[in-house]
């Protein structure tokens, strides 16, 4: 079992990671404890944002200076997930994930590690080997409830060079993280309908290995924070966000106070543009602006409905939803330090 808790910190720019180097050298952060690395960065988040690769390989540089390990090594014991684009009202930042104070009862970590095969990629065996991923997660954590789960993020390996490979891999994980969960009765990897309720998955491109980051809610774990996630059945959800911070305590009505607000640690969520042109009967021209990409728009509007009720915008919000969550849709998970703490 792994207690964990997050840190968040702000960053002015892709390479700004002063807050993150000062906690090291000061002894407030260790690094052998470091277990992930979330981080929002700008770019537009595409195939050419290349402060994505630039960010990660800073973040492993900085980790690995102080174990004296080199980059590559960093990136098979660290899952770091960097996120381009920082439209609207979303803010660059960093999740530095460290181990915790265990606890009776409080966030806990899983991280689990295996290789899949170029040829199995996006298929049917890399949603069973994804499932069986998260059920060893779930059992390294002595966790028996999937409703004890409250995130699962994958770095899915995928081919750059086959077209639409990345969202079918994509696919495939989110609904091997459902099959886990019991949150489908089967895989259907054509069928929209069969989606994740809290997978996060991206598509990486530096080798066949995967990592699953699982964080539940459960005896053992960090008491100073607690997570929940729920779907987001549009852009406009703003209801279903406010559900989730219902269920962590926080009431947004229609905002967070100042004080709730602070105590909201980390948010991330999936959602791209309903593919109908539609939202709630009412036609949208996110997937026709030849000017800005569909996902820059989605993020923006995502990033504002979640922000406008948090009371931040250090929300890390990224597209290429396929099944994870509804098909016009997707999800948020939030944790939130618990009463008496904040960020």
């Amino acid at each position: 079992m792994t207690a964990i808790f997050p840190t968040r910190l702000p960053m002015a720019a892709p390479d700004d990671l002063a807050a993150f180097e000062a906690m090291l050298d000061d002894g407030r952060l260790d690094a052998a404890d470091i277990v992930s690395v979330w981080c929002k960065t700008r770019g537009n988040g595409l195939r050419n944002d290349f402060t994505k690769p630039w960010v990660d390989l800073l973040l492993r540089l900085a980790i690995g200076r102080r174990l004296e390990l080199d980059e590559a090594a960093v990136a098979e014991r660290v899952p770091i997930l960097v996120s381009g684009g920082s439209e609207g009202a979303v803010s660059p930042h960093l999740v530095i994930w460290s181990r915790g104070r265990p606890g009776r009862h409080g966030l806990l970590a899983g991280v689990e590690r295996a290789l899949v095969a170029p040829e199995d990629q996006g298929g049917v065996l890399h949603a069973m080997a994804t499932a069986a991923m998260v059920r060893a997660a779930m059992a390294g954590l002595g966790l028996t409830d999937p409703a004890q789960v409250g995130l699962v993020l994958v770095r899915a390996p995928a081919d750059a060079d086959r077209a639409g490979h990345d969202a079918r891999v994509r696919a495939a994980c989110a609904q091997g993280v459902a099959l886990a969960l019991g949150q489908i009765e089967a895989l259907a990897l054509d069928e929209p309908e069969a989606f994740a309720h809290c997978a996060f998955v991206v598509a990486r491109h530096d080798g066949p290995t995967q990592q699953v980051l699982l964080l539940a809610h459960g005896p053992g774990g960090d008491a100073r924070a607690a997570i929940a996630s729920g779907v987001l059945e549009d852009p406009l959800d703003s209801p279903g966000a406010a559900a989730i911070l219902a269920r962590l305590g926080l009431i947004a009505a229609p905002q967070l106070s100042a004080q709730d607000s602070a105590r909201v640690l980390a948010v991330i969520s999936k959602g791209d543009a309903p593919r109908d042109g539609l939202i709630r009967g009412l036609p949208h021209a996110m997937g026709l602006d030849n000017d800005v990409a569909m996902h820059r728009h989605a993020r923006a509007a995502y990033g504002a409905m979640l922000g406008s009720l948090i009371g931040h915008g250090a929300v890390l919000v990224s597209g290429g939803a396929e099944a994870q969550g509804p098909p016009d849709g997707g999800f948020a998970a939030i944790i939130a330090a618990t009463q008496g703490e904040s960020a």
